[in-house]
């Protein structure tokens, strides 16, 4: 780790599978990722990357377990299908399911694993981010890996409830409240039917785990600007132990430091 960014993650990310070999750039799988993302491209499927690895590419320091590709809902059948059938059947084959986690549906989608490779990714239907899986939506990072952009996936993560998220998102870009009013919809009072179709497929999903509790969204009216605004502000409280705190302005972020984005030799 560099004296510029120190909290930057650089070891590996996959658990390893005995006899498979790590995946490219110290086992991120950098190369990996950009070869699915063409194989998509190639069928005309828009795709961005989601998840851990988004909020890695907007500075935040996580260690994520494998790939969200987000493609059109309307393409996620078609784009599936083309992992389990031949040509690329021969190079990729379905992957360990996931239990069911907090407000999600990716326990029920598709996981694929490159043969021979510790790599993983899933196919993930813009439905679950609650976003328009279109070009004019993405970024590109110095890797020419495709990722929403920030407002974009600011809204998306306050829209789907990922509160979570969108706190490593905030102390990643170090976002201000201004920041907010000025690129997000910050007066309506939330996805609500969103919300209500997303419970119904949650407990609909959970038949096949009978030890798993439904853990809904919220579907009455919330406060959008009351919560940014609470995790905005609360940024520096964040702040651990094990830094420095009067040299951060969040957990991830050095006073007066740049956009992650623009960084040097980032890997992603």
């Amino acid at each position: 780790m560099s004296s510029s960014d120190p909290l930057l993650t650089t070891g590996a990310i996959q658990l390893p599978k005995p006899g498979a070999k790590a995946a490219s750039y110290g086992g991120r799988g950098i190369v990996e990722v950009r070869d699915v993302i063409q194989i998509l491209e190639t069928a005309n499927i828009p795709c961005c990357v989601v998840g851990g690895y988004a909020l890695v590419y907007y500075g935040a320091r996580m260690v994520p377990n494998n790939w969200e590709i987000c493609v059109p809902t309307d393409s996620f059948e078609r784009a599936s299908a083309m992992f389990i059938v031949t040509p690329l059947s021969e190079t990729y084959e379905p992957w360990v399911k996931i239990q069911p986690q907090v407000g999600s549906l990716k326990h029920t989608y598709p996981q694929f694993r490159l043969k021979g490779v510790n790599f993983s990714f899933f196919i993930i239907p813009a439905f679950e981010y609650f976003i328009r899986c279109e070009p004019s939506n993405f970024e590109k990072s110095e890797r020419e890996i495709p990722f929403p952009k920030l407002e974009c996936f600011a809204q998306s993560l306050l829209d789907t409830q990922r509160y979570l998220d969108l706190t490593n998102l905030i102390d990643g870009m170090d976002l201000s409240e201004e920041w907010g009013e000025e690129h997000l919809n910050l007066d309506k009072p939330g996805e609500i039917e969103y919300a209500k179709e997303k419970n119904e497929k949650i407990v609909a999903s959970l038949s096949e785990y009978p030890n798993s509790r439904p853990s809904r969204l919220r579907d009455t009216p919330m406060d959008l600007r009351q919560k940014w605004q609470t995790i905005v502000r609360t940024k520096q409280k964040r702040i651990g132990i094990e830094v420095p705190g009067h040299l951060y302005s969040t957990r991830f972020r050095i006073k007066g430091s740049p956009d992650p984005r623009l960084r040097e030799e980032r890997n992603i």
